[in-house]
Parts: structure tokens; sequence; C-alpha cells
């Protein structure tokens, strides 16, 4: 009996392997690695981060018809963002009504499943894409991203009978209200700072730091805030040492990919979020220093992190009498 459950383990454990394989490597490396043969490495670093958006929307949504749902518009708040980022306020603006959109999502549980989308959003306004290209920048990323959405639903769609089941935690309509007018103006504030001040990759994380740490229930947010600065520094430091070997090169998007099938395998063994992180920190800062420095890049995930972790954490606690309410309204019982 033992073995049994044993070798069903095992097959488990492999199903979630060759899943998280086939995901990272065919679905979100795919419309890189084609662009990339097709000499376009501009665009195909473009499609890198849609690819993996859409991705994680489909496996820790609602599957490949949620992804149905989410590419379009998604393509749209791409080019809106590229088209936007010269300027704070425009950029301030389209990334608070994503967010909003992303956050309200949670009256679904569906906000941790978008979270990579306005994550994009934040990378293209913060360090926004140059193409040599007759074609306006915007069209070409909405287009590219289309592209990269299309392909990652199409693969989730492929491996829907392998990819594992991600539970999903609703929350209440009145928290929801309050949590995406809140997030929104957070984001959207964020935004306007980073694109003001020319903040570039420091800005890009704080934007993905307040995107991870804001959360509807405050003592989670709390809690993964922590976690946060535990796993990204973890993160740091086995990307550090990846640098020495391998400071700069393609190379860099081979072993982003591997630590990015290690982030899917954590999520469909609903690991503590912290190793979650630390596998997210070499992920990201490996992709995007292909064509720059692995050191350069990690320094600005770390001081990103910390000031993003900071300033959350602030907006949380001038907060807490507001989320405390919400509380006690919930577990009243209506008259």
């Amino acid at each position: 009996m033992e073995r049994c459950l044993s070798m069903s383990s095992a097959a488990k454990t492999t199903k979630k392997v060759f899943a998280a394989f086939a995901l990272v490597l065919v679905s979100g490396m795919g419309p890189c690695i084609v662009l990339a043969l097709l000499g376009l490495p501009s665009l195909a670093n473009a499609a890198i981060l849609p690819g993996m958006a859409l991705t994680i929307a489909c496996i820790t949504g609602t599957g490949w018809r949620g992804g149905i749902v989410v590419v379009g518009p998604f393509a749209v708040f791409c080019a809106l963002a590229a088209w936007a980022s010269p300027s704070p306020w425009l950029a301030a603006i389209v990334l608070a009504i994503a967010a909003f959109l992303r956050a309200y999502a949670a009256r679904a549980g569906l906000h941790n499943a978008l979270t990579v989308t306005v994550i994009t959003l934040g990378f293209l306004v913060a360090t926004p894409y140059q193409f040599d290209s007759v074609v306006p920048t915007p069209i070409l990323v909405g287009v590219v991203s289309l592209g990269a959405g299309l392909w990652a639903i199409i693969v989730s769609f492929a491996l829907r009978k392998w990819i594992p089941h991600v539970k999903r935690v609703h929350v209440e309509r009145i928290r929801v209200l309050v949590y995406s007018i809140l997030f929104a103006v957070l984001i959207g504030v964020a935004t306007w700072l980073v694109v003001h001040f020319n903040l570039g990759q420091t800005g890009a994380w704080i934007i993905l730091t307040i995107l991870v740490v804001f959360q509807p229930y405050f003592g989670t947010g709390f809690k993964k805030a922590g976690a946060r600065a535990f796993g990204t520094v973890i993160g740091l430091c086995i990307t550090v040492v990846i640098g020495v070997f391998f400071p700069s090169g393609p190379i860099l998007y081979v072993i982003g990919s591997i630590f990015g099938m290690i982030i899917l395998l954590f999520l469909f063994q609903n690991r503590p979020y912290w190793m979650y992180a630390m596998a997210l920190t070499p992920t990201v800062v490996l992709f995007n220093s292909a064509n720059t420095n692995v050191g350069i890049v990690a320094t600005e995930r770390l001081k990103g992190t910390f000031v993003g972790i900071a300033l959350t954490l602030l907006m949380m606690l001038a907060l807490l009498p507001i989320s405390k309410r919400l509380e006690v309204k919930a577990t009243t019982p209506s008259q």
C-alpha cells in the first residue's frame, strides 16, 4: 500500500515537473526564442513578460478560457503603457486603471493570477522600449504582447490535463471595492514618481513590490512583506553567484528559464511565499541582464524591493483602522 502511494506521489511530482518545464520553455519563452532566431532581439525581449504573464494567468486563474478573456485587454494596456511612458500623468492613469481592475478581480479570487500582467505594464513605463522600426513602438508592443499571450493560451489548452488546480480565495464585495480604490491610488502615485524622476529599473521593482505586498487582508500583506524581503535577499545572493560566472549574454535566458520552472513548481506545490520570492528574483534579474550586467540589475532589484516594501507598509499601517472596521462589518451578522 505504501509503495503504491509512493509511486502515485512520484507520478504526480513528475507530472508537475513536466508541466512546469513545458509551460516555461514552450509557453513563456516560445515567442522569445522564435523572435531571437529571426534576428529580432529587441522584440524577443519584449515578448518575455507578456508570455509569462498570460501563462501564470492561465494556470493560477480559470485556465485557458480565462486567458482568452484577459489577452485582448492586456495587449491594449501594454500598447497604452508604451504610449504613455514619456508622460508621468498618462502613465499613472494607465497603471491606476489596470491596478483597479486587477484588484477588483479579488472578488473572484483572481487578483494574484493577474499580478504579472500589471507588473509587465510597470516595466513598460519604467523602462520603455525603443525599436528601430517605422512601426510605432506602442503598436509593436501591443502586437508582440497579443501574440505572446495567445501562444501561452494555446499551450495552456494543450497541457490543461497536466496543470494542477491552484486554489483561489474569494474576497467580500465591500473589502474588494475599498482595496481596489486604495490600490489604484497607490500604484498611480508610485508610477507618477517612477516616471517623473526617471527611476528606471529601480522604479519597476518598486511597482512590482507594491503589487505583490499590498493585499486585501493587511495581515497577509505584512506577512508577505517579511517573506518577500527574506526571499529577495536569498535570491539576490544566488543571482550574484551566477553573475560571477555569467555576467551577461544569452545564457542568462536559459538559467532564468530554469528558475522560472522552479517558480511554477513552488506554485503547484503551495510552497511558502519566501521560496517563491527566492526563485522569482533570479528569474526576473537574469531575464533583464542578458543585454546588460547581472550586478547592475541585482542592485536595482534590491533598492526597488526595499523601497517598495517600506512604502507599502507605511500605507498599510495608515489604513489599519479602515481594515479593522471592514473586518468588524464582515463578521457582524446582518439584521
